[in-house]
């Protein structure tokens, strides 16, 4: 069974993956066509971010069916993930999936992010210009399973792909690898269809907990006096983790042949 670690449960826990995840992936697709612009629930008191974030109860109100929707988004795409995982082990393969991680924006971060891209505070430019309010991270033991859990996705015709990064094939600047894929899942709701943007991130174990302590040494040095640079540290630490894992990958496909 895949071992969720919801990221939610508290709010330190909570900013702490949000803040991640801005430094993973600042810069975000720009598709705002038509075609794919979400719906917004009728009904609503005011569209203005900054006028109701002032007032908890409406702002609650107001932004909970937004959430719902991508919380929704969120458990439909980690369901077709269970999928995938049920499917190997009833053949009696060896499942690429290690573990799922699974973050839902909170209106805070949302309004914070639409601050920072100078866009309209408003949950109509939310919807339709951050499409990593739903966020799954799926964790994967060889990088070679990376691609098959991206290529099983793909090959899903009611799944639309917006975008894709490919930060392992082409690191970040500070050694950060992974997989980023914008993709767009079918919600069914009472009365209609939605098609809901979700963030994927596809990663190996090592690259995991580099970007977990790279994420904890540039908060600490962030909130503390330290003067210290470990840019150079940080990239070489990746270059020698991603040899490693090539090395063990071709370990472990000898023994699969």
């Amino acid at each position: 069974m895949i071992q969720r670690q919801t990221l939610v449960q508290d709010e330190k826990q909570q900013e702490q993956y949000e803040a991640s995840v801005e430094v993973e992936d600042a810069e975000e697709t720009a598709d705002a066509a038509q075609e794919n612009s979400l719906m917004l629930v009728r009904g609503m008191v005011d569209d203005d971010m900054e006028h109701i974030a002032d007032m908890k109860e409406q702002f609650s109100q107001t932004i909970d069916p937004i959430l719902r929707m991508y919380n929704a988004a969120m458990c439909a795409t980690t369901a077709r993930l269970e999928i995938i995982e049920d499917e190997f082990k009833y053949r009696k393969l060896r499942c690429p999936i290690h573990h799922i991680d699974t973050r839902l924006k909170s209106a805070k971060s949302i309004l914070g992010k639409l601050q920072k891209k100078d866009l309209d505070l408003t949950l109509g430019a939310a919807c339709n210009n951050i499409y990593d309010i739903a966020g799954v991270r799926v964790v994967c033991s060889y990088i070679k399973d990376v691609y098959l859990i991206r290529d099983r996705l793909m090959a899903q015709d009611d799944i639309h792909i917006m975008e894709i990064k490919d930060y392992i094939e082409q690191p970040k600047g500070n050694g950060y690898r992974s997989l980023h894929i914008i993709i767009r899942v079918p919600v069914y709701f009472m009365n209609k269809k939605q098609m809901v943007p979700v963030e994927l991130q596809i990663r190996t174990l090592a690259m995991d907990l580099w970007a977990s302590l790279e994420h904890d040494i540039k908060y600490k040095s962030l909130y503390q006096d330290v003067t210290m640079d470990f840019s150079d540290e940080l990239k070489e630490c990746s270059r020698l983790i991603y040899e490693a894992e090539e090395k063990m990958e071709v370990m472990n496909a000898a023994l699969e042949e």
